[in-house]
């Protein structure tokens, strides 16, 4: 007596229309953050998985201080942005150049203070440079990396002084 193979046999037709509903609702998905991405290509942010660190909300225990790093030079801005003085990378070998200076006051307040580095295109050399410089101090340390026209903005909205370029 034989017996009857087909009856071992599953049938997955409806399975398989589950999976293509799926991969649609899916590429519809990815077709539409495409779309609004290209469309607010300047609303872009890259923000930390809640929860993973401490900062995940962002920093609210420390004030920022900002170095815009170009590739020539490094812009300092003193007082949550009211003062900036920009300093040629030549001037850094100066014993007490303003570099310094701002370098010794963050870390006087260094409990209160970190500094974030806003590192331009063509100026990632330099920017290691003072990442290493700066860890080393014991200095916190945040970085972002800037398009070469953006401007720097503040809290409030305040925008940085402009300055002609060297």
């Amino acid at each position: 007596m034989a017996r009857n193979r087909d009856s071992t046999k599953t049938d997955f037709s409806s399975f398989m229309c589950i999976i293509l509903m799926l991969t649609g609702a899916l590429v519809t998905i990815m077709i539409a953050n495409i779309t609004i991405i290209s469309a607010n290509p300047d609303n872009i942010v890259i923000s930390a998985v809640m929860g993973l660190t401490e900062f995940a909300d962002g920093n609210e225990a420390k004030n920022a201080n900002y170095i815009d790093v170009y590739r020539d030079r490094l812009d300092l801005f003193f007082d949550k942005g009211n003062r900036r003085e920009s300093i040629p990378l030549s001037d850094l070998e100066i014993r007490g150049n303003q570099f310094e200076q701002f370098m010794e006051m963050v870390k006087a307040e260094q409990e209160t203070e970190y500094i974030v580095l806003l590192v331009r295109p063509h100026a990632s050399h330099v920017s290691r440079r003072l990442i290493r410089t700066i860890m080393d101090s014991g200095i916190d340390l945040g970085f972002e990396l800037f398009e070469s026209d953006k401007e720097v903005r503040f809290e409030g909205g305040m925008v940085a002084e402009q300055q002609e370029e060297y």
